[in-house]
C-alpha cells in the first residue's frame, strides 16, 4: 500500500465509526496537505461535536466546498478492511519521513546560503528533529506500575552537602550588593578543594565550573582572596578542579551561543555549574518569557548530558502579591515554576555592623531531606557563616519577626 492508501483508509475508519481510536493515533497535520488533510481536519471537528458520520460529513464537506466532491465520495465507499493501529502506524512513519526530509532539506539550504553560524544551523535542525514524535503506536512509550516499583532507586551523592545533589537546580536571589556571589564563590570553590565552608570538613572535592557573566576576573579575584588562603591551609595538598569561563558576552536566545555554551560546558562536564547573573545571560527581549526558556532549556539540556547540579544567580524583583520578603526572581513567573529550589539573601540590620542575610526560600523545595541554613551571618574564617533554625530561633527570632 501507498501512503495515499493508508490515510484513506484511516479517513474511512474515522467515518465508519472509529474517530476516537483514529484522532488518539495520528494528528491533523500527519495527513497530505490538500483534500486529505482537510477531510481530516472536517471529521476530527464532527468527532468533537459527536455528530460524525457519512452523511454528515458529505453535508459539510458540500457547505465548505473543498474537499472534492469526488474525493469524498471515494472514501465513503472505500471499504478498507485493516485495522486502525496499522495504517495509523504507516501513515505516522510516513509523516516523520516527510518532516525529516523538509526539516534537513531546510538545513542544507541554510549551510549553503551562508547565511549564519553553521553550528547554530545544525542546533536548529537537531531540535525540529528532536520535536518529532515517535512514529510508533505500541505502549512502550509508556510506563507501567510495576514498571515504576522496579525501578532501581540510587541514592544521588552530594554536590554541596546537605543542600544540592547531582542534577538539580537552584536559584538564588537578592538585591545587588546583598553578597550574594561571594556566598557562591564560598561554596563552591570550597567543594572544589574538597572542603564544606560552613563546617570546615574535608569531603570529596568536586568539578566546578563559573559561567560569570556579572563578574570580570579582577573582581572575582577580590571574592576568591577572601577564601582561598584559608582552603590551602585546610587542604593544603589539593589542586582544585576549578575554572571560570572566559566568555563574559552571552546571549541564550541566539541559536550560534547556545550551541557554543552547551559544547563547551558539556566537554569540561563539571559536578557543579554556576551561572548568572540572569539578566546578562540573553540579550535585552521584549519577552521575558522568552528569555526565561532559552536560559532553562540550556540549562536543561546540558543537565540531560552530564548531570551536574546548577546554581543561577538573579536579582530579586520589587515585590509581588504573597512575595515572601520581595525574594522572588525578576521578571517572568516562569522562574516560580522551574527550579528544585528557590531561596533569596535579604539583608538585615544589625546593632553591631556585623552583616546579617535571612536565606528564605520563595518557593517550596522539592526534596525534604535537605538542609539549608535560615540566615547567613559574617564570618570570622570564611566570609559567611550559616545559622541554623536552632540558632536563629535562640538568637535572632524575636528581633526579626
Amino acid at each position: 500500500m501507498s501512503s495515499t492508501e493508508w490515510q484513506d483508509a484511516i479517513l474511512y475508519n474515522a467515518m465508519y465509526g472509529k474517530a476516537k481510536e483514529v484522532f488518539s493515533l495520528v494528528h491533523i497535520d500527519d495527513f497530505d496537505p490538500g483534500d486529505r488533510q482537510e477531510l481530516a481536519a472536517i471529521m476530527e471537528r464532527g468527532f468533537i461535536d459527536n455528530v460524525i458520520e457519512p452523511a454528515w460529513v458529505k453535508d459539510e464537506c458540500i457547505r465548505l466546498g473543498r474537499p472534492s466532491p469526488n474525493y469524498v465520495v471515494q472514501i465513503i465507499s472505500a471499504g478498507w478492511t485493516g485495522t486502525v493501529g496499522y495504517y495509523a502506524e504507516r501513515l505516522r512513519e510516513a509523516s516523520a519521513r516527510r518532516h525529516a526530509t523538509t526539516v534537513l532539506t531546510r538545513g542544507l539550504q541554510r549551510l549553503g546560503s551562508l547565511e549564519s553560524d553553521p553550528v547554530g544551523i545544525v542546533e536548529d535542525v537537531k531540535a525540529e528533529l528532536n520535536a518529532l514524535p515517535s512514529p510508533t503506536m505500541t505502549n512502550d512509550d509508556t510506563w507501567t506500575i510495576d514498571d515504576i516499583m522496579g525501578l532501581h532507586m540510587e541514592d544521588s551523592p552530594y554536590t554541596l552537602p546537605m543542600m544540592l545533589k547531582r542534577n538539580e537546580r537552584l536559584v538564588l536571589t537578592g538585591s545587588e550588593g546583598g553578597g550574594k556571589s561571594v556566598f557562591i564563590y564560598q561554596m563552591l570553590t570550597g567543594a572544589a578543594f574538597g572542603v564544606d565552608t560552613f563546617t570546615h570538613e574535608v569531603i570529596e572535592p568536586k568539578r566546578v565550573l563559573f559561567m560569570d557573566v556579572e563578574n570580570n576576573e579582577f573582581q572575582a579575584r577580590a571574592n576568591l582572596d577572601k577564601i582561598v588562603p584559608i582552603l590551602k591551609e585546610i587542604s593544603p595538598n589539593m589542586a582544585p578542579d576549578w575554572r571560570s569561563m572566559k566568555q563574559r558576552v552571552v546571549n541564550l536566545l541566539s541559536s550560534a551561543d547556545r550551541a557554543n555554551i552547551i559544547r563547551r560546558i558539556v566537554h569540561y562536564s563539571p559536578d557543579i555549574l554556576y551561572m548568572g547573573t540572569a539578566y546578562k545571560l540573553t540579550d535585552i527581549s521584549d519577552d521575558m518569557h522568552r528569555s526565561v526558556r532559552a536560559i532553562q532549556s540550556v540549562v536543561d539540556r546540558i543537565r540531560q548530558e552530564i548531570d551536574c547540579s546548577v546554581i543561577v544567580e538573579h536579582h530579586a524583583g520589587h515585590g509581588f502579591n504573597n512575595d515572601r520578603n520581595n525574594m522572588r526572581p525578576e521578571g517572568s513567573s516562569y522562574w516560580l515554576r522551574w527550579p528544585d529550589f528557590g531561596y533569596g539573601m535579604q539583608p538585615l540590620k544589625t546593632n553591631n555592623g556585623s552583616r546579617l542575610m535571612r536565606l528564605g526560600a520563595w518557593r517550596g523545595d522539592r526534596a525534604t531531606d535537605r538542609k539549608f541554613p535560615v540566615a547567613l551571618k559574617q564570618g570570622t574564617v570564611f566570609p559567611w557563616n550559616p545559622v541554623y533554625a536552632d540558632e536563629w530561633d535562640a538568637l535572632y527570632a524575636n528581633t526579626y519577626q
